[in-house]
């Protein structure tokens, strides 16, 4: 299996990142990563947060967050859960104002047209956020 995208022979990888102005949503859903810097081969959807494979392979997704009290989130293939994360993070006594920066990532096997993305679960307020210092992203890239 390569590596590359069949239809133009390019790696398959992209990384986006979350908007300012989508932090701190409230409710299970798609997290969308908006701010696209990289799609090579093009799956990467910054409308909708979904990851559509262009080639098969094996992919590499990481997402990384900021979160300033309490982030849930999972990376889903097809809508079933690949990896979760549960960062709750407690005020410490020498400052009120921390964040944290929290990560997960794993390895899935895709076939053409298959789907992952970053949904949120859990309920009431998600506090993963993103600033101009601080980025909360969405990696992922074929391994082969």
């Amino acid at each position: 299996m390569s590596n590359q995208n069949s239809a133009t022979g390019r790696p398959v990888a992209f990384t986006a990142k979350l908007r300012i102005d989508d932090s701190r949503q409230k409710h299970d859903r798609v997290l969308k990563f908006a701010d696209v810097s990289l799609n090579q081969g093009g799956g990467y959807d910054p409308d909708t947060g979904v990851f559509t494979c262009p080639a098969a392979g094996l992919y590499h997704f990481v997402v990384s967050v900021t979160v300033y009290g309490r982030g849930q989130c999972a990376i889903l293939k097809n809508g079933e859960k690949v990896v979760s994360l549960n960062h709750v993070n407690q005020p410490d006594v020498l400052s009120y104002n921390s964040s944290h920066v929290a990560s997960v990532s794993g390895l899935v096997r895709l076939f053409q047209q298959d789907q992952v993305w970053v949904n949120l679960w859990g309920e009431g307020r998600h506090d993963i956020f993103a600033t101009e210092d601080n980025d909360t992203i969405f990696t992922g890239f074929c391994l082969g």
